[in-house]
């Protein structure tokens, strides 16, 4: 995958703000491992974030060597990106691993060939992020047929506003996700809060939510296509829409359940 060309808003990550995610850190040597391996076990896509963040490419992690505390990662394809990865100071990846996020940081890359193929190895983290909230099921909402939609109002030079529409990747009774072309990134800025934003349910109704941003992430997809993934949380949301969403998402589940079940 090749590095990111466009100018974006730095990502916010979650390890550096130990004062709002102390719980979520681990640090026992034991409960690292067993992440990392289930990260390698899955085969899971990571995506490597240089520095500040401006530039990644997606990697997996090819093997965990705990006698010499080594982890192995995937090389780009592009030399590019490798040789930006070698200068890094800083390293974070990001992957999910069974809808919770894992973050780890990682220094000073090393190169190496594994079976004529280039990786890249790094000391293994004391510590890693294991971001769940156990308090707010989410469930990944339908992208190609009959998508969920929000619509934010962006105040403009001249005293109006610009509306953005976007899909949804993921909802919750806490919260959402949505999915924008990568450029528009920089229109975002966390905690920013935006009142009356149109969350629309097809064949249901249009909720007016206040949403307030918690995460402005760039992502690259297997295919090549990058997009960002903008987190937000529910600000003062009524009970009473907070019960829809709820009622949708339990709808949601069962007609996944009952695709994928087999007949007796």
């Amino acid at each position: 995958m090749t590095l990111a060309q466009n100018e974006v808003s730095v990502p916010v990550f979650e390890i550096d703000q130990p004062a709002a995610y102390a719980k979520y850190l681990l640090h026992n040597r034991a409960e690292i491992l067993v992440y990392l391996r289930a990260l390698l076990k899955n085969h899971t896509l990571i995506t490597v974030y240089l520095d500040d963040g401006e530039q990644f490419f997606l990697s997996t992690l090819l093997s965990i060597d705990e006698e010499t505390n080594l982890l192995i990662l995937d090389g780009s394809n592009h030399a590019a990106s490798n040789d930006a990865a070698l200068k890094s100071a800083r390293i974070t990846l990001s992957a999910p691993l069974d809808r919770v996020k894992i973050q780890i940081r990682v220094h000073g890359l090393s190169m190496v060939t594994i079976d004529g193929k280039k990786a890249l190895t790094s000391r293994l983290p004391t510590s890693i992020l294991r971001l769940q909230r156990r308090e707010f099921f989410r469930v990944e909402t339908p992208r190609h047929i009959n998508p969920l939609r929000c619509k934010l109002a962006l105040p403009n030079a001249s005293g109006g506003h610009h509306v953005l529409d976007y899909p949804l990747f993921d909802l919750s009774g806490g919260g959402l996700s949505l999915l924008g072309p990568i450029g528009d990134a920089e229109l975002f800025s966390l905690g920013e809060l935006f009142h009356d934003c149109r969350l629309e349910i097809p064949g249901e109704s249009v909720l007016s939510v206040n949403l307030r941003v918690c995460e402005v992430l760039k992502m690259e997809h297997p295919s090549g296509e990058q997009q960002f993934r903008l987190g937000c949380e529910f600000v003062s949301l009524p009970g009473t829409r907070l019960a829809f969403i709820e009622r949708y998402i339990t709808r949601l589940e069962r007609e996944r359940k009952s695709l994928y079940s087999v007949p007796d």
